[in-house]
């Protein structure tokens, strides 16, 4: 996971808070766990850093996953090259009747080096929990979803990034790769996905390190707000106050999410604090391992998107009042900030003067 730029000031709206509607959530948080399992088994040598068998075998095991669902089910292989290596990211279909469209999404790879770690830093990452941990969710709500697929007014993408965890860190940079290479070219050929014609996206949903004992969601400053908003709501209703703070800590990550929001799409990136957190000090390092792992961290996560799922699209539903169509986005870029200090600060200082001259002038009016 890339690492995170300048702090906003901006903080999550919860003005109009509302309550999840009353339905059964059937996320397993331990078959996510044996799927985070899977992906690291797949090949312990390399793990999934692109290039490598693991990462090719990684994307067929998806496949494979997701035909266990359906035999017949959508998906496409979106193939591209950096510097001469050959990556891969993995789609899958669901509901395509509907012409709106649902993304969740994760990255796979591994990152090649562990420039982290105070020992190994030549080594792989294992990548347990960033980023199998966000792959193995989306499994899991590919399998909890379909079961109920005839009852949602929506069709759900399941995307598998790859190439999103080789940038810089720590100037030690993998291969002169940039941060979400992956999800950077899905964007730039996002039209031979879809008909614009007659679809259109309502929203993006990544995981991001989603599995780590001790899970605790940051309010991610690129993240449409609105869409953040609803998403720690939904949590905080399901009983998951200290996953999803009432203060999180706000940063700007630099994610899968980006492209999806630069491309016009209400984004929002469930990550946790990674550059800076005792409680889960694995980042980048040999031990993001599968002991650090936790089923409940999974299900947490699980039952919240599933659950905001059903809020939004279950067709029997005609009580949920979100923030739909997730329009409103109250954390301005530094830029748009600026500018918008420049401006207001000297209406400030003009208002305060004239506040001044006209209390001055009635005081020597009742003075006279």
């Amino acid at each position: 996971m890339v690492i995170p730029i300048t702090i906003s000031i901006i903080f999550l709206s919860n003005s109009n808070k509302f309550t999840n509607l009353d339905v059964d959530l059937y996320f397993n948080g331990d078959n996510a766990y044996t799927y985070v399992e899977d992906q690291l088994n797949i090949n312990t040598t390399h793990y999934r850093t692109p290039g490598t068998q693991g990462r090719e075998d990684c994307a067929k095991y998806f496949v494979s996953k997701f035909q266990e669902i359906d035999p017949s089910i959508n998906y496409t292989l979106h193939n591209f090259t950096i510097h001469s290596i050959g990556c891969q990211n993995v789609l899958f279909k669901m509901n395509e009747n509907f012409t709106n469209i649902l993304i969740l999404g994760a990255h796979y790879d591994s990152r090649a080096r562990a420039t982290k770690d105070s020992v190994n830093q030549n080594s792989p990452v294992p990548g347990a929990n960033d980023g199998a941990s966000g792959s193995a969710v989306l499994i899991e709500h590919a399998k909890v979803l379909y079961n109920r697929r005839q009852n949602l007014s929506v069709q759900i993408w399941f995307l598998f990034f790859d190439a999103e965890d080789q940038g810089d860190d720590y100037s030690h940079g993998i291969l002169g790769w940039n941060w979400c290479e992956g999800s950077t070219k899905f964007v730039q050929d996002i039209e031979n996905f879809y008909d614009s014609s007659k679809e259109h996206f309502d929203a993006m949903i990544l995981l991001d390190m989603v599995g780590g004992a001790n899970l605790k969601f940051i309010s991610e400053q690129h993240s449409t707000s609105s869409l953040m908003t609803e998403l720690f709501e939904t949590g905080r209703e399901l009983g998951y106050t200290s996953q999803f703070p009432s203060d999180p800590i706000i940063n700007s990550i630099t994610d899968d999410h980006v492209p999806f929001v630069n491309y016009g799409i209400p984004s929002a990136d469930l990550i946790i604090n990674f550059w800076d957190n005792p409680a889960w000090p694995y980042h980048h390092t040999t031990e993001d391992i599968m002991s650090h792992i936790s089923n409940y961290s999974l299900e947490v996560t699980g039952k919240t998107v599933e659950q905001f799922i059903y809020n939004n699209y279950l067709e029997t539903n005609d009580q949920f009042q979100g923030y739909f169509p997730w329009n409103d986005d109250f954390n301005l870029p530094e830029s748009d900030l600026l500018t918008l200090i420049i401006i207001i600060l000297p209406i400030i200082g003009i208002a305060s003067v004239l506040l001044i001259i006209r209390s001055k002038l009635i005081k020597a009016k009742y003075s006279v």
